[in-house]
């Protein structure tokens, strides 16, 4: 494993989207298992910034999620589902 460390969040953020958008060109159906949380949020926002410039698309992508509550509603606002629309999958 490597692990790559950079002197701000931002710039972490751009290295993971960069890593993410390899796995999106160069696999036919890739699948990425994402979180939730605060911690994210930067990358999260970096890739829709990616996408939205045309650099990456999620087409052929399949993603899940690292958790979710049992018995939680998708459009309940405190579901993982709905974090995960709300600041990636609505604007990709």
């Amino acid at each position: 494993m490597e692990i790559l460390i950079r002197d701000t969040p931002e710039e972490g953020a751009q290295v993971a989207a960069k890593l993410v958008k390899k796995i999106l060109s160069t696999r036919s159906q890739p699948v990425l298992g994402l979180a939730t949380g605060g911690t994210p949020l930067r990358l999260y926002r970096e890739l829709i910034r990616m996408h939205q410039c045309g650099e990456l698309s999620f087409k052929h992508c399949t993603s899940f999620n690292l958790d979710e509550y049992v018995g939680l509603p998708p459009e309940d606002k405190r579901s993982y589902h709905h974090y995960m629309r709300s600041n990636l999958f609505d604007q990709v």
